[in-house]
């Protein structure tokens, strides 16, 4: 679950509780139309966008039950997920995958184990156990991926992971905070820096212009609850009655 602070025109504090599916399917919605010149369009769209889309299936058992911190009595972020409980998440996206292709799960896979590579838990028994699991699963994947797809080049294997890992990165960017302030994605498919430019509420100019379309909207849906203390699950339940909407729109310098 993504917790993003909120406050309502009085000024009263919420939470914004966003799904992690839904993160995933902005991720997807995000990636839909992607390729203007100088950016290259989604390769493989037919594995790569469903993966994008589809990535975080693992956290719907828990977004429909979202945990309580009994430190801080919110709703758990997925930024505090313990590992091990991520890996529980992670494990079954992965596994979910399997019905999109193999090189769906190797995207995924690989994707996860980068994350957890790049985490304070990665030489944790469990993050050593995770990822030395899937390094060799990941690579089983690719393997019968490459077996059926001879074509397919070690490049856009590669291309097709940042792909997934930069859109994942869009999504959180824009789910997390409100966003006020020009920022410059510098590690995009192809390390083409990407400048996003604040111009108005909820509409931003993007330089150079990565879509083939000449205008990008889109939305994420959440949860609108208090922010107040928690006992448990039940009582979050509770308040999770107030679907709201944040929508976005991108348009050319």
């Amino acid at each position: 679950m993504i917790v993003r602070p909120y406050k309502l025109p009085d000024g009263e504090p919420m939470l914004f509780l966003i799904q992690q599916s839904v993160h995933a399917a902005l991720s997807g919605d995000l990636a839909s139309h992607w390729g203007n010149r100088p950016f290259s369009p989604l390769i493989h769209p037919e594995v790569v966008w469903p993966a994008i889309f589809h990535h975080d299936d693992g956290w719907i058992p828990v977004d429909k039950s979202p945990p309580i911190d009994p430190k801080t009595k919110r709703p758990v972020s997925f930024l505090d997920s313990p590992a091990p409980a991520s890996h529980a998440i992670w494990t079954k996206s992965i596994e979910w995958a399997a019905r999109i292709s193999p090189f769906a799960q190797y995207l995924i896979a690989e994707h996860f184990m980068s994350l957890r590579e790049h985490s304070e838990s990665a030489e944790s028994e469990a993050g050593q156990t995770f990822i030395h699991k899937y390094e060799e699963l990941s690579e089983s994947w690719r393997d019968n991926w490459e077996q059926r797809h001879p074509q397919c080049t070690d490049a856009e294997e590669k291309l097709a992971l940042a792909q997934l890992r930069f859109f994942d990165w869009f999504s959180l960017w824009l789910c997390l905070d409100s966003r006020t302030e020009v920022y410059q994605f510098e590690q995009t498919p192809g390390d083409i820096p990407l400048t996003i430019r604040p111009v108005a509420d909820g509409l931003f100019h993007a330089t150079p212009w990565p879509w083939t379309v000449d205008r990008v909207h889109v939305a994420a849906g959440g949860y609108l609850v208090p922010d107040r203390d928690y006992t448990d699950t039940d009582d979050l339940l509770l308040e999770m009655n107030d679907w709201c909407r944040i929508e976005w729109q991108f348009a050319p310098e």
